[in-house]
């Protein structure tokens, strides 16, 4: 796997998991992702991206591309939420692009294994609360899974590498 440079497990670890932990308490407790927090989270942690893209030239291409991946991404997620609320809240729709951003700036691999693992994390959450509830449809907080994204892709990013043949 490429070496991630010790700043961007810093950005992680500082501007990232503290409001990311408190935003999954909520959700776990309110179902609700509060604009508020969602906004802090992702001002921390862009700030904390743009200062090292300012400091470090050599990280600038990937903190750009993971930029626009999270604007995409971000994009794409809020019309799902506003043409299928059912399927996405947008709670959580607003706050993908701030999951992809910073997975996206740990690596290519880190982002896929993210994505990956947020999928089958939730699938399997899903049906497991179905099975407890014996009903479908029943509606559960995705934000703490969505929010563990980063780092289930840094746990699986070995896993995607190796997947794509690379050593």
């Amino acid at each position: 796997m490429p070496e991630i440079s010790p700043l961007l497990i810093g950005v992680l670890l500082v501007a990232y998991l503290p409001p990311a932990a408190l935003l999954s308490w909520v959700d776990g407790a309110e179902h609700r992702l509060p604009n508020r927090w969602v906004a802090l989270l992702t001002a921390a942690v862009g700030t904390a991206l743009l200062a090292l893209a300012l400091l470090r030239p050599a990280l600038r291409e990937d903190l750009r591309t993971a930029a626009v991946l999270a604007l995409v991404l971000g994009l794409g997620a809020i019309l799902v939420a506003l043409i299928a609320p059912t399927v996405l809240g947008m709670g959580d729709a607003k706050t993908l692009p701030v999951v992809v951003l910073m997975a996206a700036s740990l690596g290519g691999e880190v982002l896929i294994a993210a994505l990956l693992g947020i999928t089958l994390l939730a699938g399997l959450l899903g049906m497991v609360v179905m099975a407890a509830t014996r009903r479908t449809g029943v509606r559960f907080a995705l934000g703490p899974v969505l929010l563990a994204g980063p780092f289930l892709g840094l746990l699986g990013a070995p896993l995607v590498r190796a997947a794509l043949g690379g050593a």
